[in-house]
């Protein structure tokens, strides 16, 4: 990665970057594993074809399944009226909801395209709709025998037999169209992470369900103006403080008829998970109150009338919600819990005692994903060796230490076979793009499934961010990034622009990839920018403390962060210290705006999109989890809003 001649540097348009994907990532974003562990599938694009792949674990190969523009030809036939949509309307997601799967015996591959279901049989490569309906099926699943398929569609739980298309709906929403079942309403989607809300009994029998009162929820009109006549929608948004949807937990059976609803104790507060136990004998959910401060995994038989607490994590200011907890054999179960200021994996007997713990120190655990075939290691990623990295390991459930599956240095994630003898790494770091490799259960590498080459990066001379440190004025080390101009000239004075997150839940000095992002940031760099970026605290991968620090206080310590950001930059006598930019989305939308009101001396010139510029406006599970309502914190509100400071 050497530095750019000029004569190079007309590659680096806008239109490279952003109108085209000449750029973007190459290696499949997914995999789905076969149920017999086999293989998996994943769908790839290359010289302009779009296909289906299966790759053979044994073999250590891979064959194509589906050609795409074949399979939606013939779909054409079937249904004159049909709009063909882009492979990635087909396979991955148009909208939340449209998350392929296969079937239980690994012959069908299940997607939802043009708002249908659509079954690809693997043996044929032949496609054919299920479903045949103006509106949009969501959260597709196959029952446990593969024989029927279930969905949400208009706020209803239905399904489908896959042999006869016969369909039959099993709840009923009411006149008013404000109760939702087995799918969520925006807010849980958005910021509880939760989307279909609906699960199979083992024995295929019995659905649990989620229902959504949505009634008291304020609609708000969302105009579409893309079309040539504009259109109105209406969306219910709970803001910060106001009424949230009530919600039950029940079972209807796969035939219909009346829910049984299950106590959940859930009071005001949110149904944040839930599922069966293995053996389908009772129910798991996770119950959160309304000020987020407690998490409860509770279980409960249906029928019984009563629930009961197996496990409760309490804290002063809120409890993440994560995606960690998995059954082990004998009915327990593996949990994890930020209880000491760092999330760790705890094994949990089935009657909720605690048996072990499996995991420590001053790092944190990403992903809990299971156990691996000897059925006697967790399989899991965390920041062990690097706050801004992640890594794969696996820990005995008997207890020990954990061990490194995969040392290279940089960001992975894993795909386990349903077996867990398998995984696939999906890997990259700030000079690799992702890429996808077949390892055993032990890290040792089977095949390179995909390599990650960009073509067009060839024969370019791209410069990666350098990584660096600094102090906190409360004593913190605080980790950035920086883009220098490839012509660098320490006796020359740059101009920076501070790039800015700084909210809670994300990470933005990590050793991955950055796509089009990075290469913008290049751009910028190759145009007489110096681009800086810093994770202050509230930042996400330090630890609870490290997170906590903004509770009921959003902006202010962000922002005392970023400052010593600038005084850190302006350090360097090459940094012009009066012309310091700051640009951000999102969170970093809302940390622009409170920069350029409060510390305007600072930062000359600020870009903001999709900001926050009053938290009161904000939606309530989201804002609440950090700052409390606004009638428990008005002052906190008040100060952490830059409308209020527009004087400045």
């Amino acid at each position: 990665f050497g530095v750019l001649a000029a004569a190079e540097e007309s590659w680096l348009t806008l239109d490279d970057i952003f109108g085209s994907d000449r750029f973007h990532d190459s290696s499949p974003a997914s995999v789905h594993w076969l149920p017999d562990s086999s293989g998996f599938l994943y769908r790839d694009t290359r010289n302009g074809t779009t296909g289906l792949y299966r790759f053979d674990v044994a073999a250590g190969r891979e064959n194509l399944v589906v050609e795409w523009g074949r399979a939606l030809a013939e779909l054409k036939q079937q249904r004159p009226g049909f709009q063909a949509p882009a492979m990635d309307d087909v396979n991955t997601h148009p909208g939340k909801g449209s998350t392929p799967v296969v079937s239980p015996d690994g012959r069908y591959y299940l997607s939802v395209a043009a708002g249908d279901l659509l079954v690809m049989d693997l043996a044929t490569g032949k496609g054919r709709f299920l479903t045949d309906h103006p509106n949009v099926e969501r959260f597709p699943a196959f029952s446990p025998d593969g024989t029927r398929i279930a969905f949400a569609r208009d706020g209803d739980l239905h399904w489908v037999d896959v042999n006869t298309g016969a369909e039959r709906r099993l709840t009923d929403r009411g006149e008013e169209k404000t109760l939702l079942n087995g799918v969520t309403d925006w807010v849980y989607e958005e910021e509880l992470g939760v989307e279909r809300s609906f699960w199979w009994s083992p024995d295929g029998s019995l659905f649990l369900l989620v229902q959504y009162d949505t009634s008291a929820i304020p609609p708000f009109p969302i105009t579409d103006d893309m079309e040539m006549a504009p259109a109105l929608e209406w969306q219910r948004y709970p803001k910060a403080g106001g009424v949230n949807s009530s919600v039950r937990l029940g079972v209807v059976t796969a035939d219909g008829g009346p829910i049984r609803w299950i106590p959940t104790g859930v009071a005001g507060g949110y149904i944040a998970r839930a599922g069966w136990l293995p053996d389908g004998s009772a129910v798991w959910f996770q119950t959160l109150n309304r000020d987020q401060t407690r998490l409860e995994l509770r279980r409960a038989a249906p029928g019984e009338g009563v629930s009961r607490v197996l496990v409760a994590d309490e804290g002063p200011d809120w409890i993440n919600v994560r995606d960690d907890l998995f059954f082990v054999d004998g009915g327990g179960f593996v949990w994890s819990s930020e209880r000491d200021g760092w999330r760790h994996l705890y094994l949990h007997g089935s009657d909720g005692r605690l048996i072990r713990r499996l995991t420590r120190g001053e790092w944190q655990v990403e992903k809990a994903y299971g156990l691996d075939a000897s059925g006697q290691r967790v399989l899991f990623m965390a920041n062990a060796e690097d706050h801004r990295e992640r890594h794969l390991y696996s820990v005995p459930v008997a207890g020990g230490d954990p061990v490194l599956l995969v040392p290279a240095a940089g960001t992975h994630s894993a795909f386990p076979s349903p077996d867990g003898g398998f995984f696939v790494d999906r890997f990259s770091n700030v000079t690799t793009p992702p890429r996808l490799d077949l390892y055993t259960s032990v890290g040792a590498k089977v095949a390179t499934v995909d390599d990650g080459a960009i073509p067009a990066l060839s024969g370019v001379a791209f410069r990666p961010p350098e990584f660096d440190s600094m102090t906190a004025d409360s004593g913190d080390t605080l980790y950035t990034w920086m883009f220098r101009p490839p012509d660098f000239d320490p006796t020359k004075k740059y101009p920076v622009l501070v790039y800015v997150y700084g909210g809670p839940g994300n990470q933005m000095v990590v050793n991955r990839w950055g796509g089009t992002r990075f290469l913008f940031m290049q751009y910028l760099a190759r145009r007489g920018l110096v681009v800086f970026c810093l994770d202050n605290r509230g930042s996400w991968g330090r630890g609870h403390g490290f997170e906590a620090w903004i509770y009921r206080r959003f902006g202010e310590v962000e922002l005392a962060d970023q400052l010593a950001g600038v005084r850190y930059l302006k350090s360097h006598p090459w940094v012009d210290g009066e012309r310091i930019g700051i640009y951000g989305g999102s969170y970093g939308g809302y940390m622009t705006l409170f920069a350029m009101n409060k510390a305007s001396d600072v930062f000359k010139v600020g870009v903001a999109y999709a900001p926050v510029a009053d938290w009161r406006l904000y939606d309530s599970i989201y804002t609440e989890r950090y700052m409390d309502t606004p009638a428990d914190n008005p002052e906190g509100y008040r100060n952490s809003s830059p409308v209020h400071f527009a004087a400045g």
